[in-house]
């Protein structure tokens, strides 16, 4: 994989936005995502440990999306989106629906989750598909 491809500054960006549009998702979405998971408001486990997962795994979303995108030099923001709404249904959401069957979770608290993460990957594929690298500086003669 060719890492000079990849917009650095795209993946970073990508990975605060999603990281951003999970606190954005869970404040409007909080105390129902609670009251599924039968747990009190205001308490989550962990401590800091979620928070640190969240943002390294934004990273490794939004890289993955980078590199999965640094293939097509005629990418735009609209691309993008479909790539990352394509992903996050074909992929992430139907992945995600197995497992809450599986574990008698409710229907519920799969749309909440899994609608986070469609969303959020629309939201990096835009930044990494809309974001054009720039040329590197030819080099003086």
């Amino acid at each position: 994989m060719p890492m000079n491809r990849i917009n650095h500054a795209a993946a970073i960006v990508g990975a605060v936005a999603y990281f951003v549009w999970g606190s954005i998702w869970f404040m409007v979405f909080g105390k129902q995502w609670l009251a599924l998971l039968n747990r009190a408001p205001g308490v989550m486990p962990g401590g800091t440990t979620p928070y640190v997962i969240a943002v390294l795994m934004a990273l490794v979303l939004s890289y993955g999306t980078a590199i999965a995108l640094s293939h097509n030099d005629e990418r735009t923001a609209a691309h993008g989106v479909q790539f990352g709404i394509f992903m996050g249904i074909a992929f992430v959401a139907s992945n995600m629906l197995t497992g809450f069957e599986y574990e008698g979770r409710p229907i519920g608290l799969w749309l909440i989750d899994a609608g986070y993460v469609v969303i959020g990957m629309a939201i990096v594929g835009a930044i990494i598909g809309g974001w054009k690298k720039r040329p590197a500086a030819a080099p003086p003669s």
